[in-house]
């Protein structure tokens, strides 16, 4: 099975996992479809808009045919002034920390705007209408699907209002150019969303094989480690996390005797009950038969998490007549040690007592 193939079969469950944390080097997708990118991608973002703000008050004070459809020259220049402002202080919160709100009020303040430098643009065909495209693209080559269709149906609704108003109040007569402009303009936006849901969907793709192991669909090396790292600056003696390592016991075996497809199924097998069994999105395969869960709870609960894993591996194993089991070494954060690589060698040191009968 190829991995588009494989990637096209993974639930929601799995998809919304694709990025699991705010310290990933790369794009983050949440449960609601939105990537969040970078904080330097987003400074981009926000320079484009001080470039819009200086070209848009530029141009209204150089042109000679400035015509006050609703508002003055003057009146004009101040909104800039405030779109200025208000630009100023969404950067700032989108620099400590950017959600879905502030996202969508930075977008909707960029579509106002817009609509009404197009309302006061002199031209019969307004080039700052343009600026529609510049707000959708802007929005969903950085963050997604979603809010490029949310920004699009805005814009779509801006331009109406906006060409609306010139023709009612501006006395602007339409014409075939402007006819010409909507066409092109919708299918331009249409031709784009396309191509963006295709853009969309291998970068998703590029995110699974990134940090996801592909026959199990848990994550691999690179993805736990990346997701477990930011995890562990969280725990404390009163909020403990534990650290399981995994080995399939007589594995080759299973190969050597049954083919390496019963083995593959045996890897997908306990993925999946290491998922089930500890309610942990952190269960990675951690290289050939060896798999590391971090369970964001200690005591009690993780010590049941491993009576369940082997209850179920040993039920499993049993039913489908295969000499199946594992060895299991725990460990906790932060009593026997605070970074990932330390609690993966105290979990090997007890796995390897546990599986040579020495704990």
């Amino acid at each position: 099975m190829t991995d588009d193939f494989r990637y096209m079969l993974l639930d929601r469950r799995v998809m919304s996992r694709i990025a699991l944390q705010d310290g990933s080097k790369g794009p983050v997708l949440d449960n609601q479809g939105y990537w969040w990118p970078q904080k330097v991608q987003v400074a981009v973002q926000f320079m484009t808009r001080y470039v819009f703000f200086a070209l848009g008050s530029l141009f209204f004070l150089t042109i000679d045919t400035y015509r006050p459809v609703v508002l003055s020259l003057d009146a004009l220049l101040a909104i800039y002034g405030v779109y200025f402002l208000v630009n100023t202080v969404l950067f700032l919160m989108a620099m400590r920390k950017l959600g879905v709100v502030s996202l969508r009020v930075g977008m909707l303040v960029d579509m106002l705007m817009v609509t009404i430098s197009v309302i006061h643009d002199p031209y019969p065909v307004p080039p700052s209408a343009l600026a529609y495209l510049m707000v959708v693209l802007g929005n969903g080559m950085r963050y997604g699907m979603r809010p490029f269709a949310e920004s699009a149906v805005i814009a779509t609704l801006g331009m109406v209002l906006s060409f609306g108003v010139r023709y009612r109040v501006g006395d602007f007569i339409a014409g075939p150019a402007d006819l010409f402009y909507g066409i092109f303009w919708s299918v331009l936006v249409f031709y784009s969303f396309l191509l963006m849901g295709q853009v969309d969907s291998q970068r998703k793709l590029l995110a699974f094989r990134s940090r996801y192991d592909a026959l199990t669909s848990v994550l691999n090396r690179n993805g736990f480690i990346e997701a477990a790292e930011t995890a562990l600056e969280e725990a404390t003696l009163d909020s403990p996390q534990s650290l399981l390592f995994l080995d399939i016991n007589d594995f080759r075996n299973v190969n050597d005797r049954f083919g390496h497809a019963a083995g593959d199924r045996v890897l997908q097998e306990i993925g999946r009950i290491l998922e089930e069994s500890t309610e942990s999105e952190l269960v990675c395969r951690w290289g050939g038969d060896e798999f590391v869960v971090l369970i964001r709870m200690g005591g009690g609960f993780a010590e049941d998490c491993v009576s369940r894993i082997e209850e179920r591996i040993r039920l499993w194993a049993h039913g489908n007549g295969l000499p199946v089991g594992v060895s299991i070494g725990m460990c906790q954060a932060p009593n026997d040690g605070k970074d990932l690589e330390t609690l993966l060698s105290v979990a090997d040191i007890k796995l390897y007592k546990n599986k040579t009968g020495q704990a």
